[in-house]
């Protein structure tokens, strides 16, 4: 290939790279917005991660104790669960 072909093929490639690094860049920014809800609330549990690991840690360790409470605890949060379930679709129609 002759100089003036060589040059003119570099000149495509460096516009071609150029275009797809602004579609990069567009892609982030639209992905970025796309998430911002997510990133939100994620930081928003993380705020509050030290008290939920010390209250998770301080039931886990009092239900230990007592190994019968966790059976009924269980059953209650099932049916305390499906009532809510039902109220929900009953105020829903």
């Amino acid at each position: 290939m002759k100089k003036a072909e060589l040059a003119a093929r570099r000149h495509r490639f460096e516009q071609r790279i150029m275009q797809e690094r602004l579609q990069i860049t567009s892609a982030i920014r639209d992905w970025n917005e796309a998430t911002a809800p997510i990133d939100h609330g994620w930081q928003q549990i993380s705020r509050y991660k030290g008290p939920i690991l010390l209250g998770s840690g301080l039931l886990v360790t009092m239900l230990s104790r007592n190994k019968g409470r966790v059976g009924r605890l269980f059953k209650r949060s099932i049916v305390v669960y499906t009532m809510a379930r039902r109220a929900k679709k009953m105020i829903g129609r």
